[in-house]
């Protein structure tokens, strides 16, 4: 069975969705529903590593400063789970306009991902329903979590 996975930063972000027991939806503009977002990408999503604020700057890293500062988790839910859409779908659904869809794509694109592999589902997602992984070296791992 295939799986598409949410990742996430194990030092910042993992502490509240273990808090939660759940994995929230995400709205970034007035007026857009929330969705928990996931990525085919078998290793780790080209736009999960996030910028860092660096002496009063926004500053991209390279995958690997990411890992080391603020670790990787992901979240595993089957390929075939039947509330997943695909990219235009969930724009569509979570009312993002277009250009502002066209906007992400180009983004993405140039940090090296691909929106055929990002995929939501509405959330929220609870914990039990997916399995949790801690990248260690250049491995994922199983990782328990209590819940």
């Amino acid at each position: 069975m295939s799986a598409l996975y949410h990742y996430t930063s194990e030092r910042h972000h993992l502490p509240m969705i273990l808090a939660s027991g759940e994995l929230r939806g995400r709205a970034d503009m007035e007026g857009e529903r929330p969705l928990v977002w996931f990525s085919a990408h078998p290793f780790w999503e080209p736009t999960a590593t996030k910028p860092r604020w660096t002496g009063g700057l926004l500053v991209p890293q390279t995958f690997e400063e990411y890992s080391d500062v603020f670790g990787c988790v992901r979240f595993a839910l089957p390929a075939d789970d039947g509330r997943l859409m695909d990219w235009r779908r969930a724009c569509k659904f979570a009312r993002i306009p277009k250009r502002d869809r066209w906007a992400m794509e180009s983004i993405g694109k140039e940090a090296g991902g691909d929106p055929r592999h990002w995929l939501a589902v509405v959330g929220p997602v609870p914990l039990e329903e997916l399995k949790v992984e801690r990248l260690e070296g250049n491995q994922w791992q199983p990782m328990e979590v209590r819940v």
